[in-house]
């Protein structure tokens, strides 16, 4: 039994030698990469917001509402797909579709957009391998997309995230600036690094848009779009994933007739998208720095602990059947010490009395 043991923790030792000597180099890297076929959906809610509603009705009319103290809710949903991708590059990119469509409750649609990355599966970072494009849809052409260069992250942060600044993605901008690492934070027992992206307001765009917009009569005017947001991202550091998205936006129209809010107030993912996602990336994101931080020390420790247990038991076996075969052979027999080795036997001649005994018989 003791020599069966010795073998078995001799081998479970080897076993968690090797698993951790391979835990970073091969099961962290196997692990730390986006998927391909990846499917979610999260909603954000803003409430006391301002908001310019454009809308067409049956007879393809354009109509606008300024509408202010509203709840909008806007339903993202990003979906994989792996075919985008050339077999060479599917190791290393992915590229995902995303669709936002922003309702004010009780009112009506406000607007749909669609957008398609392709991204750095390890560091998240866009790399326009497959054909990105973004919407540009109107209420003329509403599916209308046009072909676009992203930069720095959009989907995710990288794995084992750093407090750092890391370069993410603006639509309103078209490029990338800093998301700086701000603090700390727990969210449902998950540990997040809380990064902040601060854009100053600036112009984004000039374009043409009707009078009755800021409440002027006659033709339409030359409108300047300017565009100013504070983004805040709370992000699992392990997976990169945003267990958290808020952005306080500040989104007008500005012509010489005046100012009209296009988008402004702040906006974020509601308590249950938070929730969920603080479960399973939490979860996730401890694995994850298991197999990176941990696993790498201690699986060699318990691989030469075990491995030290089974050699004692298998060489302490052998020494003490070697003593008890040494004892039987060459030691004195215990309980009988003192005793006197037996004489030779000695033969006797019978006497005459013995003889006619026998010779009677």
């Amino acid at each position: 039994m003791r020599r069966t043991l010795g073998a078995i923790a001799l081998g479970l030792g080897a076993l968690l030698l090797v698993v951790g000597l391979m835990a970073k180099p091969v099961l962290y890297t196997q692990l730390a990469t986006v998927p391909l076929n990846y499917k979610s959906t999260s909603v954000s809610v803003g409430r006391d917001m301002s908001v310019l509603r454009l809308w067409s009705d049956d007879a393809k009319v354009g109509h606008y509402d300024k509408l202010t103290g509203v709840t909008v809710q806007s339903t993202r949903q990003v979906l994989g797909i792996p075919g985008r991708v050339p077999a060479d590059k599917q190791s290393s990119t992915a590229f995902w579709q995303t669709g936002v469509k922003s309702v004010a409750v009780g009112v009506g649609d406000l607007s749909y957009s669609m957008e398609t990355v392709s991204f750095d599966r390890l560091t998240g970072v866009a790399n326009n391998c497959c054909g990105d494009q973004v919407s540009i849809g109107d209420l003329e052409k509403p599916d209308a997309m046009k072909d676009i260069t992203h930069e720095g992250g959009y989907f995710k942060f990288p794995f084992d995230v750093q407090k750092q600044s890391y370069a993410w993605w603006d639509g309103d901008l078209g490029k990338a600036t800093a998301a700086k690492f701000v603090r700390t934070e727990d969210l449902f027992g998950t540990e997040t690094y809380v990064f902040e992206q601060r854009i100053d307001k600036q112009e984004v765009a000039s374009r043409t848009v009707p009078a009755a917009i800021f409440d002027g009569t006659g033709e339409d005017v030359p409108a300047k779009v300017m565009y100013g947001n504070v983004r805040t991202l709370w992000v699992e550091p392990n997976t990169g994933v945003i267990v958290k998205g808020q952005e306080a936006i500040d989104k007008t129209l500005e012509s010489a007739l005046g100012t009209v809010a296009a988008t402004k107030g702040v906006i974020g993912f509601d308590e249950s998208t938070i929730k969920a996602n603080a479960q399973e990336w939490g979860a996730l994101g401890s694995q994850l720095g298991f197999v990176k931080n941990t696993l790498p020390w201690l699986g060699p420790l318990l691989g030469v602990l075990l491995g030290l247990v089974g050699a004692v038991l298998l060489v302490g076996k052998g020494r003490r059947s070697a003593a008890s075969w040494t004892g039987a052979a060459e030691g004195p027999v215990a309980g009988l010490e003192g005793l006197d080795p037996v004489a030779e036997t000695q033969v006797m001649d019978p006497t005459r009395a013995e003889l006619r005994n026998q010779s009677s018989l």
